[in-house]
């Protein structure tokens, strides 16, 4: 038996400049550690996170909740952290060297 959905189709919604300008003009977050922090990632995650350090950590500023974005985003390897993000970005030799070495590319 065959049964259809009624729910509407959504697609995912993947982070974009806008989204990392409107997200650090609310929280205050730098640009930098959100983009680098959700490159590539979905919307719904980025948020949801963001919401849970903030809550976590009400009395601090800003820069304390940008570095601790960094550090759940190595963690959890997201974003720039993700395993083969940098695989086939062809920037400058140096960099593609310095890549290597720490076992990016």
């Amino acid at each position: 038996m065959d049964t259809i959905s009624v729910a509407p189709f959504v697609r995912s919604r993947f982070t974009d400049a806008a989204f990392f300008e409107e997200l650090s003009e609310l929280t205050g977050i730098e640009y930098r550690a959100l983009s680098s922090s959700f490159a590539g990632e979905r919307r719904g995650l980025a948020l949801d996170t963001v919401k849970t350090i903030v809550s976590e950590n009400l009395d601090s500023t800003p820069e304390t909740w940008a570095e601790k974005l960094r550090e759940h985003a190595k963690g959890e390897g997201l974003g720039e952290h993700r395993p083969g993000y940098w695989d086939g970005y062809e920037l400058t030799y140096e960099h593609n060297d310095f890549l290597r070495e720490i076992g990016r590319l």
